[in-house]
């Protein structure tokens, strides 16, 4: 199985590095969405920084939704999906590496950028700390729920716009316990944190078992 997963990596890096346009996409929704809000608020004189968690958690949802279908679709169109299936590799490894890939393609780059958008919204150190801390601990349940989302829009052959009202509930218990973890109250932000941790080990079988039934499905 470890074997099985090394190979399907490798396969999903050299892919990921040929698709270099998927990580400047998403690198360039990403900072024009917070110049947008930056020239909106303007020189309001309000506390901007308490809006931006929210803020930066509606621009990274839309903005994992916008390139996920890139993991998914294009090994659908070209036989990919069917073809690794016939060779024996299980659908939770393939959904598992495509997700990994992800998350070092997209998540890694929101690291550098999120920082950097902290300046525009003068947050503090920690502030900016919590937030880093959280976008670690739940964009892996983020990125799996959204490649499950590109799999079942692939199932349904309908657009992003149906994708979205389909799985947006799930991504309401995320937004709820990131868009509070950077409020230092009573400890609060730990015990969000935790949370989230417990999120992903909830996210994790369920979009597992989820995906191997819709790839099954799509693959016949």
């Amino acid at each position: 199985m470890i074997n099985d997963f090394c190979h399907l990596f490798k396969r999903e890096l050299k892919i990921g590095f040929n698709d270099f346009f998927t990580i400047i996409s998403f690198s360039s929704f990403f900072l024009i969405s917070i110049l947008i809000f930056v020239f909106a608020f303007g020189s309001i004189p309000i506390e901007i920084s308490l809006f931006y968690n929210p803020m930066v958690w509606v621009i990274l949802i839309f903005s994992i939704m916008l390139v996920s279908e890139n993991f998914t679709y294009n090994d659908y169109l070209d036989g990919s999906l069917k073809e690794l299936q016939f060779l024996g590799y299980s659908e939770e490894l393939i959904i598992l590496s495509k997700a990994l890939i992800m998350w070092l393609m997209i998540i890694i780059p929101s690291l550098f950028l999120v920082p950097l958008s902290c300046i525009f919204f003068k947050l503090s150190l920690i502030e900016s700390v919590l937030l880093f801390v959280s976008i670690i601990l739940a964009s892996p349940s983020l990125i799996l729920i959204s490649l499950v989302a590109s799999l079942f829009s692939i199932q349904l052959k309908s657009n992003k716009i149906i994708q979205f009202i389909i799985i947006f509930p799930f991504y309401i218990p995320i937004v709820i316990f990131t868009t509070t973890a950077g409020h230092n109250q009573s400890n609060l932000y730990e015990n969000n944190f935790l949370i989230l941790i417990g999120i992903f080990f909830i996210t994790l079988p369920v979009t597992l078992i989820t995906s191997r039934l819709i790839m099954k499905e799509i693959n016949r």
